[in-house]
């Protein structure tokens, strides 16, 4: 059983839960991920689990859990949240104030931007986060790591938008991840880009399969309900001289499935065809596959959250990105569910440690 550590937002160690019922950690590579933990009343620590305050797992420190909600029964105490990064959950994308506006009422125009994924990742974090024009939305201690500007070349706007959304999408649509972590050394919580690795070849090749071990059978779903493969987008202008570009239109007839997006503020044909690029819609690829912990190749060890893997299963063979790891510890066993994408792909698999007393 894994000890769990209890923290504030000024990394003072407030206690330690030694034992707990059962605990769930849900990872994510582009969303703000989950956890829950449960514990019995009378349990060390169980007095002192309060809304904002931070749990870790020492020999894990990247996976930080943010308290957010706490439920006392007679009996049980269970503690819901999310990973640090869920605290963009507490802000929106507010732009500049407007210039000139009339004093009476504040106006807004858009936060726009057009670079690599890494930089806009940063430039939001930056305008609503750590550096914003009110100070009063400012989170303090938090700090925006070097950028290496990785990742796909978008153009962004936002406007009043969910903050974890926004970047939610852009991990989405440029295959580069993102997280807050913290660092104990400097006492500080650090927003960053977060990039897997590509173990689809040479000496860190990792690969899931029935003839590994790691795969105990697999079920392909194939659904297209949501496919999109040709967009019109709207940029600058009104009415009839607004400027429209469509992509895709190569597809016609019964094949062709139409989609549309708002790129306002978009002054040239380049800047609205990325746009409208962003906004097509693949099928989608399900695959299911039920996994055992006794293969060569294992989460944690060989891979993680946000690396590429190979995946060989009844007859299918493709390359996938793990979003979403979900992990529950409880009664001295682990399971893992596990949703690969990238294509996109999912991959959701079931993986069970029997071993008493170790978590990884």
């Amino acid at each position: 059983m894994q000890t769990i550590l209890m923290m504030d937002f000024g990394f003072r160690l407030l206690c330690e839960i030694p034992h707990f019922v059962n605990l769930t950690i849900r990872r994510s590579f582009w969303g703000v991920g989950a956890f829950q933990l449960t514990l019995d009343r009378g349990m060390m620590g169980w007095d002192q689990v309060e809304p904002d305050r931070l749990l870790y797992l020492p020999e894990r420190p990247e996976v930080m859990l943010l308290t957010e909600k706490v439920l006392r029964t007679e009996n049980k105490v269970t503690i819901t949240g999310v990973q640090l990064k869920g605290l963009c959950k507490r802000r929106i994308c507010v732009p500049s104030r407007l210039e000139n506006a009339d004093e009476a009422y504040q106006a807004f125009g858009w936060d726009r931007f057009n670079g690599d994924a890494e930089s806009a990742y940063l430039h939001y974090a930056e305008n609503n986060l750590t550096a914003p024009e009110d100070e009063k939305r400012k989170m303090p201690g938090l700090v925006l790591a070097e950028n290496a500007h990785r990742g796909q070349v978008l153009p962004w706007q936002a406007r009043f938008d969910r903050l974890h959304d926004l970047l939610e999408d852009i991990g989405q649509a440029t295959g580069l991840g993102w997280d807050i972590r913290p660092d104990f050394e400097h006492r500080q919580f650090v927003f960053m880009a977060w990039e897997g690795r590509d173990l689809t070849s040479g000496g860190r090749l990792a690969t899931l399969s029935r003839e590994l071990g790691n795969v105990d059978g697999a079920r392909l779903c194939v659904d297209r309900s949501g496919e999109i493969g040709t967009v019109y987008a709207g940029g600058g202008g009104e009415d009839e001289n607004r400027l429209i570009l469509s992509v895709g239109n190569e597809t016609e007839g019964f094949a062709r499935r139409e989609g549309w997006t708002d790129v306002a503020g978009a002054e040239d044909a380049e800047m609205l065809r990325m746009g409208a690029e962003r906004k097509i819609a693949p099928e989608k690829r399900t695959l299911t596959v039920e996994m055992t912990d006794n293969g060569l190749c294992r989460y944690g060890r060989d891979y993680d959250v946000g690396d590429v893997i190979c995946i060989r299963a009844e007859g299918y063979g493709m390359n996938a990105r793990l979003i979403e790891m979900e992990e529950v510890l409880e009664d001295g066993r682990r399971s893992l569910k596990a949703t690969f994408g990238d294509a996109p792909v999912t991959l959701t698999s079931i993986l069970k440690m029997k071993e008493k007393g170790s978590a990884r």
